[in-house]
């Protein structure tokens, strides 16, 4: 969906704001186990996001009626401000993974393993966000793995390299495309 800029960066401010809030909220007067048993939720929610990542670009965003020609609209104009606006993603993973995670693992894991998938929701924004739009295009910095994986992704024939965060579930499921020739720049 066509996103206006304020609609397409209020992630970055509304979901830190989550995060710091509610985690705040869930390690407020906990002990150091509760603590670590957060921490540990966090980083399985974290982990989850990139499979959840994965899937939805796979199925969803290639394949769904609905979400397929939204996604096509990206892979047209990839520099254009297209995505889901925060006023759908939030409460759609607040009902999607904290009121089940709450209900049943209690509000300190639950509330972990949901920030956490929001902490990844966040970075795969970002990540996605640099690949397009970041400088460094050349050279060797950081984002030049993921720059080439994703490129691929859209200038390619063939489906593949669904996972933007990491390829691991691209070599996992075998949908990772090789490397080796260079991907057409934007």
């Amino acid at each position: 969906m066509q996103l206006t800029k304020y609609d397409y960066y209020s992630d970055y401010v509304a979901y830190p704001i989550l995060i710091i809030g509610l985690g705040g909220v869930a390690l407020a007067g906990g002990g150091v186990h509760r603590s670590l048993l957060w921490a540990a939720a966090f980083a399985g929610g974290f982990a989850f996001w990139t499979f959840a990542e994965y899937w939805v670009h796979r199925i969803v965003l290639h394949r769904l009626p609905y979400f397929s020609p939204m996604h096509g609209e990206h892979h047209a104009a990839p520099l254009a401000f297209i995505g889901t606006p925060t006023w759908i993603s939030m409460p759609t993973l607040v009902i999607v993974v904290l009121a089940p995670a709450w209900a049943l693992l209690g509000f300190n894991v639950g509330s972990g393993l949901f920030l956490g998938v929001c902490g990844g929701y966040v970075w795969y924004g970002l990540l996605h966000h640099l690949i397009h739009h970041g400088a460094g295009r050349g050279g060797r910095d950081l984002l030049q793995g993921a720059r080439k994986r994703h490129f691929k992704h859209h200038y390619r024939p063939q489906a593949g390299n669904f996972g933007v965060t990491t390829a691991l579930w691209d070599h996992i499921f075998g949908t990772a495309l090789a490397l080796g020739t260079p991907a057409a720049r934007h």
